[in-house]
C-alpha cells in the first residue's frame, strides 16, 4: 500500500492494488476526508458520544497515519459510583483506563477499515457527557 502526502503533511489518499471483475488491474483511492470521516465515527463509537461532537485531525507520521482526536466522552454520574462501588468497573473503568482502551480500539479499527497503517492516536478529552441515572451502561 502506498500513501501520497499533501503539501500540508496530511495523507491525501491511500492506494491499494485491486483486481477488477473484468480482469484488469486498478487502484482504490481513499481521500483524506474519507479517512477523517471513518476515524470520527470510530472515535465517537469508542467514546460513547455522537459523531457530531468529535473532531479528528490527520497527520503524516513518517508514512503512517497519526490521529489527533478531540472529543467529550460518556461517563456515569458520581452518585452512581457512590451508591454502587462496582459501577465504575462495570462502566469500563476510570476515565484514564477508558481513554487508553479507546486509543487502541480506534487505531485497530481505522487500520482494519481503511488499510492505512496507524502509528499513533492521541485523544484530548474536551468534556464529559454524564449518563442519565436510568440509563444502562
Amino acid at each position: 500500500m502506498t500513501t501520497a502526502v499533501l503539501d500540508r503533511g496530511v495523507p491525501s489518499v491511500a492506494e491499494a492494488p485491486v483486481v477488477h471483475p473484468h480482469g484488469g488491474p486498478g487502484r482504490t483511492r481513499i481521500t483524506a476526508k474519507a479517512l477523517e470521516h471513518v476515524a470520527v465515527n470510530i472515535a465517537a463509537e469508542s467514546l460513547g458520544v455522537p459523531a457530531g461532537r468529535v473532531k479528528v485531525e490527520l497527520a503524516d507520521d513518517q508514512g503512517a497515519l497519526a490521529l489527533i482526536v478531540t472529543s467529550p466522552m460518556r461517563a456515569i454520574p458520581l452518585s452512581r459510583v457512590s451508591a454502587a462501588p462496582d459501577a465504575l468497573q462495570r462502566s469500563g473503568g476510570s476515565i484514564v483506563e477508558r481513554v487508553s482502551a479507546a486509543t487502541g480500539a480506534i487505531a485497530a479499527r481505522v487500520e482494519q477499515l481503511s488499510g492505512s497503517s496507524v502509528s499513533r492516536v492521541s485523544i484530548r478529552v474536551s468534556g464529559l457527557e454524564i449518563d442519565q441515572e436510568g440509563r444502562v451502561s
